[in-house]
């Protein structure tokens, strides 16, 4: 039944989901691969491998799932922050993947989706992409701008785990290096996560002094290294805004209205993006970093009254927002 089930999730993944390319990778059988490139690559696989079983001692088969997105442009209108599509376009391949795992289940099998395990790596080791210096995992067809999403399975298919070629075509390209405003990609392809803009997205951690006037207007999710990527050059001429009532979702005057109207906002802004990254403390707290940035005086009624609000690193935000617009601010 291997190749007949592996032709039907072919199919519905590529026909039905929306997904560009789908890989298999056995974890229980010995990777095979260029004895020059051996050594790396191996230990990409054995992380992932180890990782997996670790985790879900039943899993024989990984299967990985690439879904291409149109990118969003840099560019936003004024006042309103912006976003990366990555956002909007991973739950919507989460879902697909959630529906092929409900498909493999119904032929009997036991399956988990989109868990926890090193996602690039696995898009490496089923040969649907390499790494470029940016750690990101770049596909010929759709350079980076894709969700990864996997199904872990005991099914067992008919798959070979062989790696060819080399981890990365940058060759000697530094172009996402230089461009990266907080020097967060090291030359060697690795991350330094404390340095990456989009750590302190629409997250909990607090944003450091140094960082904030690096994040510009940018609310969630940072593509400046993909953007100046010559692979990603084909796909970013496509790129566009989302609709207009999605970029109204971040009028950044409104969110800090903290009102009725923000609820409303948030929650559309919970369906764009999804509930995690709509928390309210975290939304509020991104904006007052943008409208710091935007430096529009038309914030400073906004701006005063979040100067007393509950939560501390809000008030922060809005003391350091006001020192950015020039403007004497309350002491707290």
């Amino acid at each position: 039944m291997g190749s007949c089930f592996l032709r039907s999730i072919v199919k519905l993944s590529r026909e039905v989901l929306g997904f560009s390319d789908l890989g298999i990778i056995a974890l229980n059988e010995h990777l095979t691969c260029d004895d020059v490139l051996a050594s790396k690559n191996r230990e990409i696989y054995e992380h992932l491998k180890t990782t997996t079983i670790d985790k879900y001692d039943w899993a024989k088969t990984v299967v990985v799932l690439i879904r291409p997105y149109i990118p969003y442009k840099i560019d936003f209108p004024l006042g309103f922050g912006s976003y990366s599509a990555h956002y909007k376009q991973y739950p919507l391949g989460r879902k697909a993947a959630e529906l092929l795992a409900s498909f493999i289940e119904d032929a009997g099998f036991h399956t988990i989706f989109d868990s926890v395990i090193p996602a690039k790596a696995a898009a490496f080791c089923a040969g649907l992409g390499k790494y470029g210096k940016n750690s990101l995992i770049y596909t010929k067809e759709y350079g980076s701008f894709i969700t990864i999403h996997t199904v872990i399975t005991d099914a067992l298919f008919d798959y070979d785990n062989a790696l060819t070629g080399t981890i990365t075509d940058c060759g000697n390209c530094n172009l996402c290096i230089d461009a990266c405003p907080t020097k967060a990609i090291t030359h060697d392809g690795g991350l330094r996560k404390g340095q990456c803009l989009r750590k302190y997205m629409l997250s909990k951690d607090f944003v450091p002094l140094e960082m904030r006037k690096f994040l510009g207007k940018c609310i969630l999710g940072c593509d400046i290294c993909q953007v100046v990527c010559p692979m990603n050059k084909d796909r970013y001429t496509k790129a566009a805004l989302p609709p207009d009532e999605e970029v109204k979702a971040f009028d950044i005057e409104k969110i800090l209205a903290d009102s009725d109207e923000t609820n409303k906002l948030l929650d559309y802004i919970g369906s764009i993006v999804g509930i995690n990254y709509a928390k309210r403390e975290q939304v509020l707290s991104s904006s007052l970093i943008a409208a710091g940035n935007m430096k529009e005086f038309k914030f400073v009624p906004q701006l005063t009254k979040l100067l007393d609000h509950p939560n501390p690193s809000v008030r922060e935000y809005a003391a350091w927002a006001f020192e950015a617009l020039g403007t004497e601010h309350v002491a707290f």
